[in-house]
């Protein structure tokens, strides 16, 4: 139950901060519609399109930042687990609804889980038309190089390789297929644990964050999150545009488990760092989680 319990934290960390917690460019949610809008000569914020047209600097006027948490539990070879999530996210620029977001997981060899996250955005800037459309997808396949629950120390460590096919480029003639390795600790105790994630992605960031899980019972844990990711890229239109080049947010949630194999999951979050237009005001995420066997393991007969 363990095991189980720490996906259900995890997916819906995952939900919340995107990506499992991947921010492109201007949005935080996983749909990244808001970058649509870019790509469209739309900044979200008259005063910055005038000093853009004044100024005219060189770059894309978008920060790519990425960030990921993740512990070092994996489900057992055969164990499968799907969610279905829906998102919420301000911003001083835009709003987005992303409904549904369904991730999933399932452990195809001991110590090895395949997983996925398929997000569908609507998003619009204030008074503006509404955006529809697949947002960015996740392809991960997650190593357990050690397991929390077989050493005294209770810790464990895991990599993530991660593919992502981005809902658009993130700058002009790059590719839309980009890739991420995640490296996730965890330390478990009786009643809590605290695990995260630092890494790199390709589109150009680097990223930390970390978790503390407390079980209020058997039945329900409360978590709470800090990620700080920095775009590693120079922009000078981004910078014109008064965007940051880091960003730290915090989320905070709950998880309550309605029978062994389903569970519930609501998390809220925000953008504490120095704001701009891109910045999340308020993130809201919901969602439920079913966990079952994806297959049977063969047993061998005794003659």
């Amino acid at each position: 139950m363990t095991n189980r319990r720490a996906v259900v934290i995890g997916l819906w960390a995952a939900a919340l901060c995107g990506g499992p917690l991947a921010s492109l460019a201007a949005a935080q949610g996983q749909g990244h519609a808001y970058g649509h809008y870019k790509k469209s000569g739309q900044s979200g914020s008259d005063a910055a399109s005038s000093a853009a047209t004044q100024v005219q600097p060189s770059g894309t006027g978008a920060r790519n930042f990425g960030s990921w948490l993740d512990d070092a539990s994996v489900l057992e070879p055969g164990g499968a687990s799907v969610s279905l999530g829906f998102s919420y996210w301000r911003t001083p620029g835009y709003r987005e609804f992303d409904a549904p977001v369904v991730d999933g997981g399932l452990g195809i060899a001991n110590r090895v889980q395949f997983g996925f996250s398929v997000p569908y955005y609507h998003a619009s800037e204030p008074g503006g038309p509404v955006s529809r459309g697949l947002g960015d997808l996740f392809f991960t396949t997650k190593v357990q190089l050690r397991d929390p629950m077989d050493n005294d120390a209770r810790l464990g460590l895991a990599v993530t390789p991660i593919i992502e096919v981005l809902s658009y480029a993130p700058a002009p003639d790059s590719s839309r297929l980009q890739w991420a390795i995640p490296v996730s600790l965890e330390l478990q105790r009786a009643r809590w644990r605290v695990y995260g994630s630092t890494g790199y992605f390709s589109r150009g960031a680097v990223f930390g964050s970390a978790a503390f899980e407390f079980s209020l019972s058997d039945r329900a844990a409360v978590t709470g999150s800090m990620s700080r990711s920095h775009s590693l890229k120079t922009d000078e239109l981004a910078t014109a545009l008064g965007l940051s080049q880091s960003r730290t947010d915090v989320t905070g949630g709950v998880s309550v488990a309605l029978t062994p194999r389903t569970a519930l999951f609501g998390a809220i979050g925000s953008t504490i760092s120095t704001r701009d237009f891109n910045s999340t005001t308020l993130g809201l995420t919901t969602g439920v989680a079913f966990f079952f066997d994806g297959w049977t393991l063969p047993t061998t007969r005794r003659r």
